[in-house]
């Protein structure tokens, strides 16, 4: 489990460090502030070998991947190359920081790529530039045992066809090199808005369903739904689809017609099952939420983050949420587990203020707009 981050030159971060976290960490601030930066550069570093990561976390907020000339460099601050991105971290390991160094070169003495190179007898003819990006980023890790680990993206083409005298581009994609991490602890990252493959939904609850597990999901998303009495696992036109049995309905209903809450409460408690020992990282956890059901939810999130050994870190724009999570860690007299930073921005750099319980006793007492 992480206690304690530093992060420098990434996205809106000049430098930010947070000197505590909890098991479950909340994290407020305007918009603007960095939240969601401080979400993906967590993201980035609990992937050291994933260096397409990059580029996912780009994804997440909407954006297509740029041309190769322009290519991983949306991720440092001001676009500024020259500035390598540090994320360090120490945690209860124990053996010191954990560091991730990330930069931006020229590729240099790379071979064309193509799916399937024996079915493009054309394919010699074409020039480095035309098939795979000028510019690579690399991942440089120092894992706490002094042993360093390199990996290496770049932009390529993921297949060529060569059905008549000139080849078409079938789709373009991140390529990657890496020098895996042994023993590396799963970690997932949930934008605000979310839509998941209703195969990977199903996938991921049949894999609760065989340890035993699924009246876990039960337990975490019943709040949101009292009716709710089972979920299980429905064949429609060849695709598994998730439904609920509710009380006093004879149908099942499939998931996705039970609205956002419920959905992303059951994504993330498969997030958690599957992260085990690892992180999950949630950006406005309180999205699809009423504000009833979130002290809740938070008692339960606790609860799956010990059985699981999971730590989680989300951001919010709601006092609702900041309180329910607060109360809810009293009310499981829990509150070491539960840590509250606000990011602000002081001359244009990015600060966090870790309120301690007394300060937020105070903020929630005379209503102190901390979020």
């Amino acid at each position: 489990m992480l206690t304690s981050v530093t992060i420098e030159n990434f996205r809106n971060l000049d430098s930010l460090t947070l000197d505590g976290l909890g098991r479950v960490t909340l994290i407020g601030g305007k918009n603007g502030s960095g939240k969601t930066a401080l979400l993906e550069a967590l993201f980035l570093f609990s992937g050291p070998d994933l260096p397409e990561l990059s580029e996912r976390v780009n994804g997440f907020r909407g954006l297509p991947t740029p041309g190769r000339e322009h290519i991983f460099r949306s991720i440092f601050n001001e676009y500024d190359t020259d500035k390598p991105i540090r994320i360090s971290a120490c945690g209860d390991w124990g053996n010191g920081p954990r560091t991730l160094d990330i930069r931006v070169q020229e590729r240099s003495g790379v071979a064309a790529v193509a799916s399937n190179p024996a079915k493009s007898p054309g394919f010699g003819q074409f020039s480095h530039s035309q098939v795979v990006g000028d510019y690579e980023v690399v991942f440089d890790y120092r894992h706490d045992d002094g042993v360093e680990y390199t990996s290496r993206a770049w932009w390529g083409l993921d297949e060529l066809t060569f059905a008549g005298p000139t080849p078409s581009i079938v789709s373009q994609n991140i390529l990657q090199e890496s020098e895996r991490v042994p023993n590396r602890a799963k970690s997932f990252l949930m934008p605000p808005i979310q839509r998941i493959d209703p195969k990977e939904v199903a996938s991921k609850f049949g894999e609760l369903q065989v340890d035993g597990e699924e009246s876990r999901a039960l337990d975490f998303i019943r709040p949101l739904e009292p009716r709710l009495r089972e979920l299980t696992t429905i064949v429609m036109n060849d695709v598994p689809i998730i439904h609920a049995r509710l009380k006093g309905v004879s149908r099942p209903i499939p998931m996705k017609l039970m609205g956002e809450g419920i959905n992303r409460m059951l994504d993330l408690v498969l997030m958690m099952s599957e992260a085990r020992g690892g992180l999950v990282l949630v950006d406005e956890i309180e999205n699809g939420l009423h504000y009833l059901v979130q002290m809740d939810v938070f008692e339960a999130v606790l609860e799956l983050a010990k059985t699981y050994g999971v730590q989680v870190v989300a951001t919010t724009h709601s006092m609702e949420c900041l309180m329910a999570a607060y109360w809810a860690h009293e009310k499981l007299e829990a509150l070491d587990d539960f840590v509250f930073y606000r990011i602000d921005r002081i001359n244009g750099m990015a600060k966090a203020v870790q309120f301690d319980s007394e300060m937020m006793e105070t903020a929630i007492e005379l209503n102190w707009d901390t979020r």
